[in-house]
């Protein structure tokens, strides 16, 4: 989880540093996005207002980023399959849509739950949960062929209500993402 630590702090600063060269945010924004990371007794927090975010990222231009869009040169993707699978998901009940299980050590489920999808990964002790919002996830779809739009994404996270994206725990380490409207990870 060292490696996790060092990642957040790269990520950290990275961050800063490009919002350094970008206009300066309304302190006033309404969504902010939070990363902590706590391993031991190192703590990393970021906590950043989407909207500086998201100019950020529209900004990056590289090989496998531009104008926020993450690009998936390498990788088969069909959006147009993948929104009609979520446009499934939106007209389907809540309920679980799939559950692996590898022996009793691994456990993955992917379910719905009113507008989210979660996605929960326990392995060996492990614990991964992932929850996305449906209208969240229909806006990355926006970038095209080949492309997930996480400017878009992030937008719409802006919009909506406060929520935990991403938690990690492997038994030493947590790591929590999550969007709400205090400019002050809790």
């Amino acid at each position: 989880m060292r490696k996790l630590t060092l990642f957040a702090l790269v990520l950290a600063t990275l961050t800063t540093l490009l919002a350094a060269g970008s206009s300066p945010a309304r302190a006033d924004a309404e969504r902010w996005l939070h990363v902590r990371v706590l391993d031991g007794e190192d703590k990393v927090s970021v906590n950043l207002p989407i909207e500086l975010v998201a100019s950020v990222l529209a900004s990056v231009d590289s090989e496998q980023f531009r104008n926020g869009n993450i690009v998936l040169e390498d990788q088969e993707f069909d959006p147009a399959l993948v929104t009609a699978i979520l446009e499934a998901a939106v007209k389907s009940k809540d309920g679980e849509f799939v559950r692996i299980e590898e022996g009793d050590d691994v456990t993955v489920t992917v379910h719905k739950k009113k507008d989210t999808l979660h996605v929960d990964v326990k392995d060996d002790g492990e614990v991964v949960q992932v929850e996305i919002p449906i209208a969240v996830a229909k806006a990355m779809l926006d970038g095209g062929e080949n492309s997930l739009n996480i400017k878009a994404a992030l937008e719409v996270l802006g919009d909506g209500k406060g929520s935990t994206l991403v938690t990690v725990d492997d038994g030493e380490s947590k790591v929590r993402v999550w969007v709400n409207s205090s400019m002050e990870g809790i």
